[in-house]
Formats: structure tokens, C-alpha cells, sequence
């Protein structure tokens, strides 16, 4: 399922991306109803994540792109911590101990509020910075929403090969 979106912030590639942003929690509960609900939180593979921690792994990221997006709305280039979103902030929140209903509940209030977020911003907004702990590139808030975008829409895909090997 790869898609690639630009890195030219542009109009058109805006809107790219918040489609995307949008389209990622109704897909997630349209997969998550191909499975039984015990099978969840069970592997969906040898060695592989279960639907859950797949959902988690995507919270976790959600959060720190959203940070950083807000962080960049709030201050001049604020410097984001080097916090990495699976290793840290996942080991500390554990949302892969909740239930699927609950995770999937949360996080389409945070993609709703982001998104508000999002859709109120001007070309300049969208190009407002952030500086990372231990790198030199600054990033914009429209290439973290695109990287966000992007990195959902891999895991969409992976999700789908998965669930479907189980029908």
C-alpha cells in the first residue's frame, strides 16, 4: 500500500495528507471487524504484533507527532526531546494492556482533535518548525503530518495482508 506524498508543501499535497489522516481510523475499525474480537490481542503472525499493539504502535506515534505539531504551534522551534515513540513513550504508557475497543475509541478522539488542529492552519503554520534533540535538520509541521500520514498507510497495508491471511 505504499503512496508517496511529496515533500513539497503545497495545496494539494495538504490536502493529501489530511485525507489520509482522516481515512485511518474508520479503516482501522473496518479491519479490526474482520477479526473475532478474542483474536485481537493475539499475535497475527509468528514473531508479529497483535491487532492491539499494532493500534498502540500507532497511538505512540500519533502522540509524538502530535507533540511536536502543537510544540510548533505554541513556540518558535521548540527543541523536542529525544523520546523515541515505541522505546520510551510505549514502555512508560503500555497501551498495548488495553482493550482493543478502548485504544481504538482513544484514538480516534486524538485523530479528531488533531485534525481540527490541522485543518485551521495556513500555509506559513504548516511550515513552522521543530528542531529534534541530537539532529541538525529542522522539520516542518507539514513534513511530521505527512510522515505521520505515511506511516499509518504502511501499517494499514501490512494490517490488511495480515487479517486477510485469517479469512
Amino acid at each position: 500500500m505504499k503512496k508517496t506524498i511529496s515533500t513539497d508543501l503545497t495545496p494539494s499535497n495538504i490536502t493529501k495528507v489530511m485525507d489520509l489522516l482522516a481515512e485511518t481510523p474508520s479503516k482501522l475499525e473496518a479491519l479490526s471487524k474482520s477479526l473475532p474480537v478474542e483474536r485481537l490481542g493475539q499475535p497475527l503472525g509468528k514473531g508479529e504484533r497483535s491487532f492491539t499493539e499494532d493500534l498502540a504502535h500507532l497511538i505512540h506515534s500519533e502522540a509524538r507527532t502530535s507533540e511536536a505539531i502543537y510544540l510548533a504551534l505554541l513556540l518558535e522551534e521548540p527543541l523536542l526531546a529525544d523520546v523515541h515513540s515505541e522505546r520510551d513513550w510505549g514502555r512508560l504508557v503500555r497501551f498495548d494492556l488495553l482493550d482493543f475497543p478502548d485504544l481504538l475509541t482513544y484514538f480516534k478522539l486524538r485523530r479528531r482533535v488533531l485534525l481540527r488542529v490541522l485543518s485551521a492552519l495556513t500555509e506559513a503554520e504548516w511550515s513552522r518548525s521543530i528542531r529534534e534533540q541530537g539532529k541538525k535538520r529542522k522539520e516542518s509541521i507539514y513534513w511530521r503530518a505527512r510522515a505521520l500520514a505515511i506511516h499509518e498507510l504502511d501499517h494499514l497495508g501490512d494490517l490488511e495482508k495480515k487479517v486477510g491471511n485469517f479469512n
